[in-house]
């Protein structure tokens, strides 16, 4: 599919279809946990100055293109036009929520042309916050596929991971995450709609944590998961039933007088019916428009705002589109200034506002936890400790939740509440509810992804790459996983990591069967063809600890059989056991398991192979690391090394280490080289040359690089090569292709091409 087709069906799934032309009804939830009929507890405050009408402003969803929203605040703050409610579906209800909560225009402008926003849209976990073996699952299979077993087969039931927006909402409304939050004493009252998919109607929440009710209201069926709440309910986006709610502002807010923003849609053209997406994309924008004139009728002023050439995906154009807003409020000048305010009306009205500004969580006194099995529980209870005692923050809150939600079986959301006190000043909130939410798909979970590397006058490494994952095992933290990889070879480990303590002390039985053929080359000529057959089984022991760092011991027995299949070379046949023991260390400081634009990963091992048929007892240390530093956004310098050695001993071939292949010399063959000890060096320069839409990928980079590897081996002499690479490298969701031309030394010369591979 071309990549505008890409951009556009994401666009599709991030603008809001719009309600039926008939309410069905409204109910008023207290909070997400409950969404029965229940008002808000305070009376709506008067309007200041006193004597005029109160104004509500009605905000429209619709993805990106809600950030015109933030243009019509600009100018109605300009004209000294007041809002004393407020009410938003979707998009409408994050901008009008931040609003309403004391935030200036002026904030949300500088937050909507951020990065904050884009940090919403995360196809899984970021690197940087998964537990080590879920980086070692993106290491080893990078942007596999993902399907959870808990239910049979199926995928999960959103395109986006949870974990970005909770996290942007729980901080960008940290103050006002309460469990008694009641919406009519924010600094303008406020509500927002969502979809229970339960009963079929629209929920309008008054009260609550206000980051549960919004991230309900922008919950777009198909990109992010349904909230569920305590009830049983599952809530969806507001924008189904509800996309302009001008109703909400009339019936439950009493606005006298209404100001709708309404998001233009763009007209017909030949895109729209010569595509499933663009009939769909269509579709969708007739329902919104018969809903929005139903809406509009209860609106005193209707701003229509232009934005038919931007797209729900267009977080990168905000100041655009902002901008947009503002010249839209601006054509209805005449309209809007009757409601518009002398200076010293409006310094009251903004001091009324500010004095409804509610006061920030006091010292953390209490954490509950409620959802999970007793592990996560103990976990969480555990990570907050550094926090209670000081100042409730939303960096020391989310420091606490990273651990339990770093294996991806739990999503943790958290409001505050009050603890009541003898004394007569107001209770402040002090306590930490934390909510942990396990995945609906898994565990277990199966990962898949397609693997191949082809190069010219080669052979065709191509494998399907399976891996089962099951963390419901045993102690909280413990798991059982199980790889598979079959085609160009055929690859069966399983290993069972045990937990003994939460300081990340472990242990782990593994076994591997490993049938494939090698190659014996001579000159880049291929003058055997060998068959390897080994069987083995160790132990792990060690410790994790944190998500970066790892210390292993490691022994391992195998019994190995090597046989010629056709030509000469590859030494003689064997068959017989080896042992290996290993001390290994592992530091992964990387952004991520593809394309880093920064970071730095080190692996060192060091121990002895014995006891290895037609071998010499041998020393054995290993070491590579790779640094990469980016340099104005879109620039990637990278520098690594490799070396592994026997120091030298006399090892037979089917231990021997490898070199060749691309991005491990790339202009030779597939493990061209083999030998006792071995080094390689690579530098390396990638640029972006295009980005894809927001949360699909890192994109498209062009890359040069130079590459020097020496391998030497007691029967024969040690060969030194060095080639210069060029070539594309996307980063996309379905994982790492790559496309080069390589030119080295002796005369080898290379085009070659990988999916899913990264070396």
């Amino acid at each position: 599919m071309p990549l505008k087709y890409t951009a556009t069906l994401f666009a599709l799934f991030l603008f809001v279809a719009g309600a039926p032309a008939q309410r069905i009804g409204v109910q008023q939830g207290s909070s997400i946990a409950d969404a029965s009929a229940v008002s808000a507890g305070s009376d709506l405050p008067p309007v200041a100055p006193a004597g005029r009408p109160s104004i509500g402003l009605a905000l429209q969803g619709g993805g990106a293109l809600g950030l015109a929203h933030v243009g019509v605040l600009e100018w109605l703050e300009d004209h000294h036009v007041p809002v004393d409610r407020i009410a938003g579906t979707s998009m409408g209800a994050l901008v009008g929520a931040l609003y309403a909560s004391g935030r200036t225009p002026a904030e949300l402008r500088s937050l909507a042309t951020s990065d904050a926003i884009s940090s919403v849209f995360t196809l899984q976990t970021p690197y940087t916050d998964a537990s080590y073996r879920r980086r070692q699952d993106r290491r080893q299979i990078p942007q596999s596929i993902i399907i959870g077993l808990k239910n049979g087969f199926g995928l999960r039931n959103a395109l986006l991971a949870d974990g970005g927006v909770n996290a942007f909402l729980t901080r960008e409304l940290f103050d006002y995450n309460g469990k008694a939050l009641d919406y009519n004493r924010l600094p303008i009252p406020f509500r927002c709609v969502a979809t229970d998919l339960n009963t079929l109607q629209p929920v309008t929440f008054a009260a609550g944590p206000l980051p549960e009710a919004v991230r309900a209201s922008i919950s777009i069926p198909g990109i992010f998961a349904p909230v569920k709440g305590r009830d049983g309910h599952y809530l969806v986006d507001g924008g189904i039933l509800d996309n302009l709610p001008t109703d909400v502002l009339r019936r439950d807010l009493k606005a006298d007088r209404v100001i709708a923003v309404r998001l233009q849609d763009a007209t017909l053209s030949a895109g729209d019916t010569g595509s499933i997406v663009g009939v769909l994309n269509r579709a969708f924008i007739a329902g919104i428009a018969r809903n929005m004139e139903q809406a509009e009728k209860l609106a005193d002023v209707v701003i229509d705002v232009p934005v038919s050439n931007y797209s729900g995906t267009d977080y990168g154009n905000a100041a655009q589109l902002i901008q947009a807003g503002y010249q839209a409020a601006a054509q209805d000048r005449a309209a809007l200034l009757r409601y518009a305010l002398s200076d010293s009306g409006w310094q009251a009205y903004l001091a009324a506002r500010h004095a409804r500004r509610l006061g920030k969580p006091g010292v953390l006194r209490a954490v509950r936890v409620e959802g999970g099995v007793p592990g996560a529980e103990n976990q969480v209870q555990r990570e907050m400790k550094p926090a209670e005692g000081r100042p409730v923050t939303a960096q020391s809150i989310a420091a606490g939740l990273k651990g339990v939600q770093s294996n991806g079986v739990y999503e943790a959301t958290y409001e505050t509440f009050a603890q009541p006190r003898s004394t007569s000043q107001p209770d402040e909130d002090t306590g930490i509810l934390v909510h942990l939410t396990k995945d609906s798909a898994g565990p277990p979970y199966l990962m898949v992804a397609p693997e191949v590397a082809a190069a010219t006058s080669n052979i065709t490494e191509g494998e399907l790459a399976v891996r089962f994952v099951d963390q419901s095992l045993s102690s909280f933290g413990s798991e059982f996983r199980a790889s598979i990889r079959v085609g160009y070879l055929t690859d069966v480990t399983t290993e069972y990591y045990r937990l003994l303590a939460p300081g990340g002390y472990f242990v782990q039985p593994e076994a591997q069967v490993l049938r494939q053929p090698v190659y014996i080359w001579d000159n880049q000529a291929r003058v055997a063809e060998r068959f390897q057959q080994n069987l083995a089984a160790g132990l792990k022991a060690g410790r994790t600890f944190n998500n970066q760092m790892q210390i292993a011991a490691e022994w391992r027995a195998e019994t190995t059989r090597w046989s010629l299949r056709t030509g000469v070379g590859g030494g003689p046949d064997l068959n017989g056991t080896a042992q290996t023991g290993l001390l290994r260390f592992n530091l992964d400081k990387t952004e991520s398991s593809t394309i880093s634009p920064n970071g730095f990963r080190l692996s060192a091992e060091a121990g002895a192979l014995y006891h290895a048929v037609a071998s010499d007892n041998a020393p054995q240390v290993g070491l590579s690391f790779l640094s990469t530093h980016a340099w104005r956004e879109d620039n990637i310098f990278g520098l690594g090394a490799e070396v592994n050695s026997y120091l030298r001993a006399r090892v037979a071939q089917p231990y021997r280490f490898t070199l060749g292949g691309p991005m491990r010399l790339s202009a030779s063959s597939f493990d061209e080289y083999r030998g006792t000890d071995t080094y390689l060096a690579r530098t390396g320069y990638m640029h972006r040359i295009a980005a894809l839409p927001t949360g699909l990928g890192h994109g498209l980079y062009g890359a040069l690089g130079y590459e020097a590897g020496e391998i030497w081996s007691p029967d024969a002499r040690a060969i030194l090569r060095q080639d210069g690479t060029a070539g594309l490298v996307a980063g996309t969701p379905l994982g790492v292709i790559t496309f080069g031309v390589s030119v080295g030394d002796a005369g080898r010369r290379k085009v070659f091409f990988t999916i899913g591979r990264w070396f």
